[in-house]
């Protein structure tokens, strides 16, 4: 059933030309059927060199994490947010427009969604280099919770092994204040979902992308499956 759903999850991408954004505004789903109370907020990469972050195969991070947004979020198959009864929110424009959007609409989940890099080449093989990272503000034992979620649900999936979450600001994830983690008031938990500077890495970002209803699956047990 699940390789029948990947396959037209790929032709529809094909049709619709699934990578453009449309504009910068965001884009708000309504759930299919009843509304199960709850909010999502997807908030997608926005970096000013995205197609030049070391991504293999001529691959661009900001539309590669658009396209997983999309995915999670619609699709009318079961697996997606809104088959899932969930109202969706889909970032497009600045950080702060992101966090500002998703507080005003009292999201009750936040979203980053990303791809890493490292110093590693296209050529490299291996896995363990490579996998799934989440963070969670250092406070927020509820982040924690959904960020381990995303592990479990995405992580093994992702071609590389190395697989982890970790708490924000801190080693090993960045020093850096993330706002969407620390300024959101809705649970939030980032995913730097494998590495797009190996091929098997982008090959699976990209062609394997209905692992993205993970991200919706995980959203939902966190939740505790309201319906």
């Amino acid at each position: 059933m699940m390789t029948m759903l990947r396959g037209a999850a790929v032709a529809l991408l094909a049709a619709v030309g699934w990578s453009a954004r449309a504009s910068a505004q965001d884009i708000l789903y309504d759930p299919y059927g009843t509304w199960n109370n709850y909010r999502i907020y997807l908030s997608p990469a926005r970096h000013a060199d995205a197609g030049g972050r070391g991504e293999c195969g001529g691959n661009n991070e900001n539309n590669m994490a658009y396209d997983v947004a999309w995915t999670a979020a619609t699709g009318d198959n079961g697996y997606d947010l809104r088959s899932r009864g969930y109202k969706v929110r889909i970032g497009q424009g600045t950080v702060s427009s992101a966090i500002s959007n998703s507080n005003a609409w009292a999201a009750h989940v936040h979203v980053p969604l990303h791809s890493n890099a490292s110093s590693a080449t296209c050529t490299s093989t291996n896995a363990a280099a490579f996998g799934t990272n989440t963070i969670y503000y250092y406070t927020s034992a509820n982040g924690q919770r959904l960020a381990n979620g995303l592990i479990y649900w995405v992580g093994y999936e992702s071609p590389g092994t190395h697989d982890y979450s970790c708490k924000n600001p801190g080693d090993p994830c960045t020093t850096i204040n993330l706002g969407e983690l620390s300024q959101t008031t809705a649970v939030a938990a980032y995913s730097e979902t494998e590495f797009h500077n190996w091929n098997t890495g982008v090959n699976w970002l990209v062609n394997e992308l209905p692992w993205a209803w993970n991200v919706a699956e995980a959203i939902d047990e966190y939740l505790g499956y309201p319906r």
